[in-house]
């Protein structure tokens, strides 16, 4: 909890954790299986007899399947949290905001012209409109994003995602306080709460204004803070708006407004889009940023898969003496194949098993420690099972692929092959 690092120290000792305890699971697994024919309990009887080979190549692949679990639950958490923080956050129908607001990702470089929220706000299918200020303030030498937006704006009552704590009633709270609602990062990094009061610089010196509310926030790295514009145009003096919102009327064409108001302004330095597009453009960039993570996952996956079929090819090396001796007492090709894809397939399991459980505890690392640590944002845990039991079918089909070509090698071995010293 005290010292930011201590998250990929546990997340390290896992992943060395699971190796080291490899050995004695597949012993002990080994052990209890009954052998009554020469078919997958002969395969894992012969696992468990070498375990010097065949627990570096599980060990391999469990530490492959937990990191690959493990950032597959982080990931798809972080993307159904934020899709549902896009879901309440993004609730009007229509955005407006300067050109430099795609290259900052403030709005603090530029702001609307009179003319153009004249012409947006005064379309005839608009009912509603929430404007936003924004720009970067202070509180002690730490460097925030300030906002201002129409707290008694009934249409977006919902658009700020509370943590639990919250006071009764916050949109009313933060305009008759004249206080704010705060960014989670910034609760978490400065340790202020529901209660507490947040010092901020303003133009007439510093100023407390109570924390009336601490919300999801996923866009601000140093922290962000939202109040009423009236309260921010009280502390800080008028200044442009930096952004505006629209809701349409119940019916109206979304894309045709949006059409209307770009054929009404053409030369203005704006962007306009819908709900839709601003909501794809947010999940499009996320699915940038962790593409090169799925690259990662599939390399250590592939990396792990070729260690069994590696491992397999060694073991029929080395024991074509005793698989000439299986020939020789009446065993078939297909019964010798059926073996190996046999430990080929409970390798898999077994590195499967072990890794999820692994990949289980990793991401909760992730999520609660390391993710905390770093970026203070909360992601609430989610797991899509299509897509766990995608994988695990997936490991388990490359772990059979794996053992195809060492089960064919050892299916030519013949009863010519045994030896007078074997004998």
């Amino acid at each position: 909890r005290h010292w930011q690092h201590a998250g990929f120290v546990l997340a390290v000792v896992l992943l060395l954790t699971l190796p080291l305890l490899t050995p004695l699971l597949v012993r002990e697994l080994c052990a209890r299986v009954q052998v009554r024919g020469f078919g997958l309990g002969y395969s894992l009887k012969g696992l468990g007899v070498r375990l010097q080979t065949t627990s570096v190549a599980v060990a391999s692949l469990a530490v492959a399947v937990s990191m690959l679990i493990g950032i597959t639950l982080m990931i798809g958490s972080f993307r159904q949290t934020l899709n549902v923080w896009i879901g309440t956050s993004i609730q009007a129908d229509v955005y407006i905001a300067p050109a430099s607001w795609r290259g900052t990702g403030t709005g603090s470089d530029g702001g609307l012209e009179p003319h153009v929220m004249a012409v947006v706000t005064g379309h005839p299918a608009v009912r509603a409109v929430d404007r936003l200020r924004r720009f970067h303030g202070y509180t002690g030498k730490r460097r925030i994003i300030v906002s201002g937006v129409e707290m008694d704006l009934r249409q977006g009552f919902s658009r700020f995602p509370f943590l639990p704590g919250a006071l009764p009633n916050p949109y009313e709270a933060v305009r008759e306080r004249h206080g704010l609602f705060i960014g989670e990062t910034l609760a978490r990094k400065a340790g202020i709460w529901v209660g507490d009061v947040l010092p901020i610089h303003t133009p007439s010196g510093e100023r407390d204004f109570p924390v009336v509310a601490v919300y999801y926030d996923y866009s601000a790295g140093d922290g962000a803070v939202a109040m009423d514009l009236r309260t921010m145009e009280q502390a800080f003096g008028p200044g442009p708006v930096g952004s505006t919102a629209l809701y349409l009327d119940p019916g109206a064409d979304t894309a045709g407004v949006v059409a209307e108001l770009q054929a009404a302004l053409p030369d203005a330095p704006i962007e306009i889009r819908s709900n839709r597009r601003l909501r794809n453009e947010v999940l499009a960039i996320f699915d940038q940023t962790f593409a090169i993570t799925r690259l990662l996952q599939f390399m250590s996956l592939l990396i792990a898969v070729c260690g069994i079929a590696l491992m397999l090819l060694v073991l029929a090396r080395e024991q074509v003496s005793e698989l000439a001796l299986c020939r020789s007492l009446g065993a078939r090709g297909r019964q010798l194949f059926g073996v190996f894809v046999g430990k080929g397939l409970s390798m898999g399991v077994m590195g499967l098993a072990l890794g999820s459980a692994g990949g289980v505890l990793l991401a909760g690392l992730l999520i609660y420690v390391i993710n905390r640590a770093y970026f203070g944002w909360t992601i609430q845990p989610y797991v899509d099972w299509g897509l766990i039991g995608q994988q695990a079918a997936t490991i388990l089909g490359a772990a059979v692929l794996a053992s195809l070509y060492p089960a064919f090698r050892a299916r030519q071995t013949s009863a010519a092959a045994l030896s007078r010293e074997d004998l």
